[in-house]
């Protein structure tokens, strides 16, 4: 149980932690209720009153984070990712990074980086597995927020 809650309360932090910088930008950010499917925070920019959707993963002290899609559930990917995306990264001493993606950017990344995994070469046949992208991939996307607001 213990495990579980830990992963629980890491997300949420990473969800309010996004929210916070919506908010310090000037955005209006909520957070969803749990059962509410593919979108942890309904973000409005107030200048422009464009209503966007956000997902966001966080991790503590690893560096692959999921995006929710299987292998065998790639050819859904339009219909699986359908916002913008917010890695949140939490760092030893709890430094916190923030990799902001959009849709179609996440869509593009995750078929480029499952296609360079799924086709090395190896002596066993991969099954179905979960596919991740790694902090590394994501690099060039540190801190840009703009990219929220982008299809």
């Amino acid at each position: 149980m213990r495990k579980n809650f830990d992963k629980l309360l890491i997300g949420l932090t990473g969800e309010y932690l996004v929210a916070g910088m919506m908010s310090l930008k000037g955005w209006v950010a909520s957070l969803t209720l749990k059962n509410y499917p593919s979108v942890d925070i309904f973000g409005l920019n107030p200048e422009t009153n464009q209503n966007i959707n956000v997902q966001v993963k966080t991790l503590k002290n690893a560096t692959n984070f999921p995006v929710g899609v299987m292998k065998s559930k790639r050819e859904d990917i339009d219909q699986i990712i359908n916002c913008s995306f917010v890695f949140v990264y939490i760092g030893k001493n709890d430094s916190i990074r923030y990799f902001i993606i959009s849709r179609k950017d996440l869509i593009d990344l995750i078929i480029k980086t499952d296609d360079e995994y799924f086709f090395k070469p190896r002596e066993k046949e991969l099954k179905d597995y979960p596919i991740g992208i790694s902090l590394k991939q994501i690099a060039e996307y540190e801190n840009k927020w703009e990219n929220l607001w982008k299809e």
